[in-house]
């Protein structure tokens, strides 16, 4: 008896050493994995494809919620472009058609459209269309029909100018919408158009919200003009089919419906947290509101335009959100602000969003986003970097198996200078092949 109940209490504290052991080769792969993955996110913008495979190792290594972010936002980075613009470094506004073939934005000089197809076959030469404006005055405003043949622009004099755009490389200005009233402060803040671009919105600094018909171009009618706000009008956004809108000023969102255009019906206020809306969208299907505001967005579902109902809050950082986009199905949202980073939800289920991506590569604020309608194009404007596109086509499969992602294209190494440089003294996993490389998808 006392021989066996040796071997048990040999047994009982062998297993306690290798069970200490195993727990603390544990924490060392995760404290590798995480100073890869650290070492990878410094290199993102200098050195891509070495910081793929840093970012590869991390995960192979150990994966977690920290190393696979990490690496979808050096596999995102790459489908970044930098598009080209007059003035690249005062894009204040970006508006994109519903194909994603077709921008419109806006810098300190003027407005332009742009072939996004061409960036996205690599045909760089292509130059944006300069929207040839009369007057002066600066565009605060943009907005794009989903087909890109109707283009609205909004000044801080307070008119909107309606541009048709059937001819891309000759934009034509058909009409000049006057400002609903004659108040020292009208100026354009919102703008926003129904699907098949008969129907405008105009938000303005004075908070009024004034309907458009826009059904003959070259003579719009005037359908009402509603004090919608005490103040200016931050967003404004407009259901496909013209009878829902939504308006938001820094305190307070209105749902609107809008059956009858010429008498607009307050239909409800969602309470927001803190009372402050930052940056709001509504998807076309008027289904879904997002209001984003520093250090929180909120979701709501508008199921019964006059019941409002909270389904969930994405956890944002503290910073100012400026700008929030949201695709027709209201399935996927985008939105960005101080810091220069996009924020990517998708939100499929309305009560248990996820964040796949966050879109890098702005080191200062972001003033607008733009989804097309299947959230697989984005665009963000910015001071620093002026327009950037995203090409999001493939971001389902990256964000599922980000490692598995990037072994489906090669077999990656890193030499054995650099897992010396940015491992430290951490013995070599365990891959099979030669001393003078890690087979990164072959670690075990």
């Amino acid at each position: 008896m006392l021989a066996a109940l040796l071997v048990v209490t040999v047994g009982v504290a062998g297993y306690g050493v290798k069970r200490e052991h195993d727990q603390a080769k544990a924490h060392e792969r995760v404290a590798l994995a995480r100073r890869l993955a650290l070492a990878a996110a410094e290199l993102r913008e200098d050195d891509g494809a070495r910081a793929r495979n840093l970012g590869l190792a991390a995960v192979k290594i150990h994966s977690d919620e920290q190393t696979r972010a990490a690496l979808i936002d050096t596999l995102v980075e790459w489908r970044r472009t930098d598009v080209y613009t007059l003035n690249p470094h005062a894009v204040l506004d970006v508006a994109l058609t519903g194909d994603g073939k077709t921008a419109l934005f806006s810098d300190e000089d003027g407005v332009y459209a742009l072939n996004v197809e061409d960036w996205l076959d690599d045909k760089k030469s292509s130059r944006p269309v300069e929207l040839k404006e009369e007057r002066e005055g600066d565009v605060r405003a943009l907005a794009l029909s989903f087909d890109g043949r109707t283009a609205l622009t909004g000044d801080a004099d307070g008119t909107t100018s309606v541009w048709d755009l059937t001819d891309a490389d000759r934009p034509a200005r058909l009409a000049t919408l006057p400002a609903p009233g004659k108040g020292e402060y009208q100026g354009v803040e919102a703008l926003a158009l129904s699907r098949d671009g008969r129907i405008a919105v105009i938000g303005d600094f004075a908070g009024a919200m004034t309907l458009w018909d826009l059904t003959d171009l070259s003579h719009p009618r005037r359908l009402s003009s509603t004090q919608a706000h005490a103040s200016d009008i931050r967003d404004v956004a407009l259901s496909a089919d013209g009878r829902s809108a939504v308006t938001s000023e820094s305190e307070r969102v209105t749902v609107w419906d809008l059956a009858d255009p010429a008498h607009p019906v307050k239909k409800a206020e969602p309470a927001l947290p803190e009372d402050f809306a930052e940056a709001t969208a509504m998807s076309a299907d008027g289904r879904t509101i997002v209001v984003a505001n520093a250090g929180r967005a909120d979701v709501w579902r508008l199921d019964d335009r006059a019941r409002p109902v909270h389904t969930a809050a994405l956890d944002v950082p503290p910073i100012d959100m400026y700008d929030v986009a949201v695709t027709p199905d209201g399935k996927t949202a985008l939105m960005a602000g101080a810091g220069g980073t996009g924020f990517l939800w998708d939100l499929s289920d309305p009560h248990r969003p996820v964040q796949p991506a966050r879109l890098r590569g702005h080191s200062q604020d972001v003033g607008s986003v733009a989804l097309n309608a299947d959230g697989r194009i984005a665009l963000m404007a910015s001071p620093d970097r002026g327009l950037s596109l995203w090409d999001l086509h493939d971001l389902a499969a990256i964000a599922a198996d980000p490692a598995g992602f990037v072994c489906s294209t090669s077999q990656w190494q890193l030499s054995r200078a650099d897992w010396v440089r940015y491992a430290g003294g951490a013995d070599r996993p365990d891959s099979g092949g030669d001393q003078d490389s890690v087979q990164l998808c072959a670690i075990r």
